[in-house]
């Protein structure tokens, strides 16, 4: 079972335009078509422009997310996974596996929102039965996100923020039987804890660190009567994100954070408490190579009440869906999302399980 903390530690390669600093529990569970409708706790990691809507002082302190491959699907797969190289290829052969656990405390002032980056991502994938291979696509972040919606008129809007980012990274392909990998499973036997595993893990695969600055823009479009709502948003998210490696012994970079440009629109209706709302995103339309079905995203929301939602989505060919629960100083996101993590669609599946919960948020008129 100790190469299990592998799972723990290690990521699958995915596509480079896949890669995000978090994102909404809410948007993860409506097909993550978020991009104009991102008025929660993650507006920074969509749109800044939609800062431009909000009006009072919002604070949220405790959010933590946990996002893992999907229990109902790999439990048995866990408690099988073998303490040598062989066995660890045999059960994880082709099988995306995935751990996530982020945090996004934050406030919004007004149109001036702050929101703080605590994200681990780590996913892990072993490919070709006759050359096993072990993918690597790990990386821990801290840092920031400070933003401002500027209103254009009644219904338009601007946004800009400035992000600072410190990355710790492991990013690779490497070769399950190779004397790394097996001395690596050798020491994990005789390893005390998790923070040992996890420095082992480490060592043996080159473990990056850096660090820098980036800037987001977005463009925000709101019209609204009688209990309906339209809306349409743009994004550059990472318009322009550095990251600069700090020196190492084997010479690699850091994980670089690439340019994603989104466009999404939504419209809802709302009366007495009962509410449904569609959304509907193209998401890399920087790519100008990418299958259209990779880009589009589709979100749906039953409001059955105040406290209560059923959400629904589908991304890139995978379906998603969940409940909301909403008790004021709680809330809680419970569901199951699916992910097309490679480059051509149906590549790389990854069916993942989500748990959020808020404590504390409080929103006072001002």
């Amino acid at each position: 079972m100790k190469i299990l903390f592998l799972l723990i530690f290690s990521s699958t390669v995915f596509a480079a335009n896949n890669r995000y600093f978090a994102r909404s529990p809410k948007a993860l569970l409506m097909g993550d078509a978020y991009t104009s409708i991102a008025e929660d706790e993650y507006t920074l990691y969509y749109n800044p422009a939609i800062l431009a809507r909000h009006k009072n002082f919002s604070f949220w302190a405790i959010n933590p997310q946990i996002t893992v491959s999907n229990p109902l699907e790999a439990e048995d797969q866990f408690e099988d996974s073998g303490s040598t190289a062989s066995e660890f290829t045999d059960t994880f052969l082709d099988t995306p596996i995935h751990f996530g656990l982020n945090g996004a405390p934050g406030f919004k002032m007004g149109r001036f929102g702050l929101t703080a980056i605590l994200n681990n991502q780590t996913n892990l994938s072993v490919m070709n039965e006759s050359t096993p291979m072990l993918s690597i696509d790990h990386h821990f972040d801290k840092g920031f996100i400070a933003g401002y919606g500027f209103p254009v008129n009644g219904d338009m809007a601007l946004g800009l923020s400035i992000k600072y980012i410190e990355r710790e990274s492991i990013f690779g392909i490497y070769n399950v039987v190779s004397a790394r990998t097996l001395d690596l499973i050798r020491e994990l036997e005789d390893a005390d804890d998790i923070s040992e595993y996890s420095e082992l893990i480490a060592d043996a695969f080159g473990k990056t660190k850096g660090s820098g600055w980036g800037v987001d823009i977005g463009w925000d479009y709101v019209k609204g009567h009688s209990g309906n709502l339209f809306t349409m948003g743009f994004s550059l998210i990472d318009a322009y994100t550095i990251l600069h490696t700090e020196d190492n012994e084997e010479n690699k970079e850091v994980q670089a954070q690439p340019l994603k440009a989104n466009f999404g629109t939504s419209y809802s209706m709302k009366k007495s408490g009962f509410g449904l709302l569609f959304s509907g995103d193209l998401r890399n339309l920087e790519d100008l190579e990418l299958d259209f079905q990779k880009r589009l995203k589709l979100g749906f929301e039953l409001m059955i009440s105040p406290a209560l939602s059923a959400l629904a989505g589908y991304n890139s060919g995978q379906y998603s869906y969940g409940i909301k629960f909403n008790f004021g100083l709680l809330k809680t996101y419970l569901g199951l999302y699916g992910v097309d993590s490679g480059e051509k669609l149906g590549q790389q599946i990854s069916k993942r399980g989500v748990v959020y919960v808020s404590l504390f948020d409080f929103n006072f008129d001002v």
